[in-house]
């Protein structure tokens, strides 16, 4: 899924939000304001916020950084959190960080700023992410780093993105055209749904189409189980519903998957857990990533809490525990 969308400060203008709505941009990221100041959020923030949340446009925001030092960037960090005020968002908080006046400050310094800002961020229950383009990604941060623990919002104007981190979001150009706004407007594609349910969330179960019910079915096939209703049961048309039910993973057919698709069909839900899986390894990341599900350490803490790991730290035993729970299927999503 692709979700197309805007980035907007002050120098845009004035907008007209009902004709941004109606011409499919789908989300918007909002500059909050820059540096670690009171007096240095944008003038038009307030007006953006509640025109875009208005109309129903899902809304994140970003903070434009000058900081010169880790101090600096919890300060930023500090204000953005005072100019949200506690509202909600919808998608995450990103640090912009890409001024020329910090390129001198090493690597190590500018990660360890990243991971402050969004350090802080984050404990205020909020979700964050890290931005800026291509060159200061692969040159001046430690995006590898930064990635397993943030969402990754990378600016490349091209055609084609060829930064080779990973990332969620690619801010393509800078000169977008968009009923309701006057000039030029940063565009953006999202590759996956990262919208908070703290908001006006994006629902795509009607994308899912009615899936077949086999909740009279007792069997313990899928194939039996969808001939039984008459539905195709070939390969292709199981990884279409295996998609349709909301399962990311690929579909191989193993053995785990039609159990988990059966599941979904019986029940006409995804449950309240992660379905277990084929992975037979150590690793609590690859066994995420063996389902389809984010990895991350900000998202592994998450589904920590989740299931009563209150001070995850990504030991090697609270993660032997999760990935033991999400063998036996008893992982609580979150």
């Amino acid at each position: 899924m692709e979700y197309r969308g805007i980035d907007v400060s002050k120098y845009q203008g004035n907008i007209n939000f009902k004709k941004v709505k109606d011409a499919g941009v789908q989300f918007v990221i909002i500059r909050i304001g820059y540096g670690q100041y009171e007096n240095q959020k944008d003038e038009r923030f307030e007006e953006n916020y509640s025109g875009f949340k208005g109309v129903g446009i899902p809304v994140g925001v970003y903070l434009y950084s000058y900081a010169k030092s880790v101090a600096d960037a919890k300060k930023e960090a500090e204000v953005t959190l005072k100019w949200l005020n506690g509202r909600e968002l919808n998608l995450p908080v990103y640090y912009d960080i890409e001024d020329k006046s910090q390129i001198n400050l090493g690597k190590n310094t500018l990660t360890s700023m990243c991971e402050a800002f969004c350090d802080e961020i984050e404990k205020a229950g909020y979700w964050a992410g890290v931005y800026t383009n291509k060159y200061f990604f692969t040159t001046y941060l430690d995006y590898e780093k930064l990635q397993e623990k943030y969402t990754i919002w990378v600016a490349q104007y091209n055609d084609t993105n060829t930064y080779r981190g990973k990332y969620d979001m690619w801010q393509y150009t800078s000169s977008g055209k968009v009923n309701g706004i006057s000039g030029n407007v940063d565009m953006d594609i999202l590759y996956r749904n990262i919208f908070d349910n703290r908001g006006d969330d994006v629902d795509d179960s009607e994308d899912r189409g009615e899936l077949p019910d086999l909740s009279g079915y007792n069997g313990t096939s899928i194939v039996d189980g969808l001939k039984s209703v008459g539905y195709d049961s070939s390969f292709d048309s199981r990884k279409n519903l295996y998609a349709e039910a909301g399962f990311t993973d690929t579909y191989t057919g193993s053995a785990s998957q039609n159990d988990n698709l059966l599941k979904v069909l019986k029940g006409g839900s995804l449950g309240a857990t992660y379905y277990e899986t084929d992975y037979k390894g150590l690793s609590f990341v690859d066994g995420l990533k063996s389902i389809g599900v984010d990895s991350s350490f900000v998202n592994r803490k998450r589904i920590a809490v989740a299931n009563g790991i209150n001070n995850y730290k990504g030991t090697a035993l609270q993660n032997i525990k999760l990935l033991n729970m999400l063998k036996k299927g008893t992982l609580k999503k979150i």
